[in-house]
């Protein structure tokens, strides 16, 4: 699969992710002892990250990549500890996967371009 495919559907699952965080948040609200009530919070943030009201170009470029890993890794720690946004953590974790492939994706074609110029 090519560096775009692994990036929209690194961003799909993410804002799927981010859907099933919020909705489990709202339940989890519910609960006698609600530890992770910011859960609603997260959800809303990625939803923000991945799909940003105002159209700039870092958001859609690959240089963003990195920086949403590193947001999502402990996001994805806290979807993962309550058990109402477990599933959301397993899908975030998974969209974390598809931007490393995504990364070496794009890191492979800048080789195998740079390596026909060299020759």
């Amino acid at each position: 699969m090519g560096g775009i495919v692994w990036d929209e559907w690194a961003r799909l699952m993410c804002l799927t992710a981010s859907f099933i965080i919020f909705v489990g948040g709202i339940m989890g609200a519910f609960q006698p002892l609600p530890a992770f009530d910011a859960m609603c919070v997260l959800g809303l943030i990625i939803a923000a990250v991945e799909y940003p009201l105002v159209s700039k170009d870092y958001f859609n470029s690959s240089n963003s990549i990195m920086p949403r890993i590193a947001f999502y890794i402990p996001f994805c720690v806290l979807a993962l500890l309550e058990a109402q946004t477990v599933n959301g953590g397993a899908y975030l974790a998974i969209g974390i996967i598809a931007y490393l492939m995504a990364i070496r994706a794009e890191f492979r074609k800048q080789q195998t371009s740079s390596w026909g110029r060299m020759a």
